[in-house]
């Protein structure tokens, strides 16, 4: 008896010593999926330390959506007022999907998402998956319009905060207009943190579309501040925010550096990544046209910094802000003026090899009264005659003291004067009505 019970005893180890080795195998490869590749149960040190250092990344995800065009659900979403609060937690998860293979790629490409949390992200929505290892934007469509989108926009107030006096008084001028985009100025101090929710959403309630530049000079910023407001409006339905402004510009910083390329890059990627991780497309900074072009020397080694770094991820999520102050000639376009945007668009097939959307965000004469005589044929032009690739063409200015700004340099180019309850139109605002 004793001799049969030892038996069992050395038949009972050898079993669990088989279960255990296969356990352990398993755990190790796992089972085939239908690639004929192996998932772990529990991924090795070996597998997971290259994800987390990032090694082999070759497509990144962001919290975006692909919608073409504003629908209902996607308008004024009430949001709580709430002081920003960063997360506490971190935490690193990867995954593997297969990408879309382009037209000329004859088989799929394997690539790794990695959903990195950081401290600055607080949306929590759809996400659109980018790739990281190649010039591919997201096509056109996956950029969001307004419904009954015509190309025209203007650029609001050079302030942070109107009354809702203001903001009432001046949307149904946008309408008449027939105003479908809006550049708003968006503050981060404490007390305008919040202060465009008002006008956001009754922009959004009239079918026009905001586009939120950040009212900061270039430089570092409060990236989980930053983050927060580009939740909080993505959730009401805003994608396109402006990072920075003018960089080849010294006055413009906010630094003691000089006015680089490469030093400006830095700075935009690290925004931009806080941007895209909330749930928006970030603008890449429009430049100060100039008469000796070194705005397009800046624009193009700026491009050339972000390609050398290779932030394609940025790159192929990203629009471009423009500046076309000048003349408006369809029949002599030339590179200065209204046309200069074709210059900046030729940099980026020259550096990249392809077109990205363009916004152009401020434009025109600088004087309304000029602005009379062109406006029509502007508009007719971006309504009719744009190419796919410019979404919006917002002149700079609807109006300055007439909407609380006190900078008496931008009165002229003001589209209103007066009062608030005695409001002025100068003569370009009929001429744009009449389009």
């Amino acid at each position: 008896m004793f001799a049969q019970a030892n038996f069992q005893l050395f038949i009972a180890i050898v079993v669990t010593l088989a279960i255990a080795l296969g356990l352990a195998w398993f755990g190790a490869t796992g089972f085939p999926n239908v690639s004929g590749e192996y998932a772990p149960f529990a991924p090795t040190l070996e597998r997971v330390k290259p994800l987390q250092q990032g090694t082999g990344l070759t497509a990144t995800t962001y919290p975006t959506s692909s919608a073409a065009t504003m629908t209902t659900d996607d308008r004024a979403k009430p949001t709580s007022i709430a002081t920003p609060i960063p997360s506490k937690t971190v935490s690193v998860t990867t995954t593997a999907t297969l990408a879309r293979p382009a037209a000329k790629t004859p088989t799929p490409i394997r690539v790794v998402v990695n959903t990195q949390k950081r401290s600055w992200v607080y949306y929590h929505g759809p996400a659109t998956y980018v790739r990281a290892d190649a010039f591919a934007p997201l096509p056109l469509a996956s950029f969001p319009r307004p419904t009954g989108d015509n190309g025209r926009g203007l650029h609001w107030f050079p302030t942070t905060y109107q009354t809702r006096a203001v903001i009432d008084r001046f949307i149904p001028e946008l309408d008449a207009m027939k105003i479908r985009w809006l550049v708003i100025l968006q503050g981060m101090d404490d007390w305008n943190i919040v202060a465009n929710d008002y006008l956001i959403d009754q922009l959004l309630k009239a079918g026009i579309m905001p586009i939120v530049r950040i009212d900061r000079q270039v430089g570092k910023m409060d990236w989980g501040r930053l983050g927060w407001i580009v939740a909080r409006y993505r959730d009401r339905g805003v994608r396109y925010f402006q990072l920075f402004n003018e960089p080849n510009a010294i006055e413009e910083w906010g630094t003691s550096e000089l006015p680089t390329p490469e030093q400006f890059v830095t700075y935009w990627i690290q925004g931009a990544e806080v941007i895209a991780a909330n749930g928006g497309f970030p603008g890449f900074a429009p430049m100060s046209p100039q008469p000796d072009d070194s705005d397009l020397a800046f624009f193009r080694d700026a491009l050339e910094g972000l390609k050398r770094l290779g932030r394609f991820d940025l790159a192929n999520l990203m629009w471009l802000s423009v500046h076309n102050y000048g003349d408006f000639d369809p029949s002599h376009p030339t590179d200065d003026g209204f046309f200069r945007y074709r210059s900046y668009d030729a940099l980026v097939r020259q550096v990249f090899g392809g077109s990205l959307p363009m916004i152009i965000t401020e434009g025109g004469l600088g004087n309304a009264e000029q602005m009379t005589y062109a406006i029509a044929s502007m508009y007719r032009f971006v309504a009719k005659e744009r190419e796919p690739f410019l979404l919006v063409f917002a002149p700079w200015l609807i109006g300055n003291a007439v909407g609380g700004g006190h900078d008496a340099r931008w009165e002229s180019a003001a589209w209103f004067t007066g009062t608030l309850s005695q409001v002025r139109p100068r003569n370009v605002v009929e001429q744009a009505k009449g389009q």
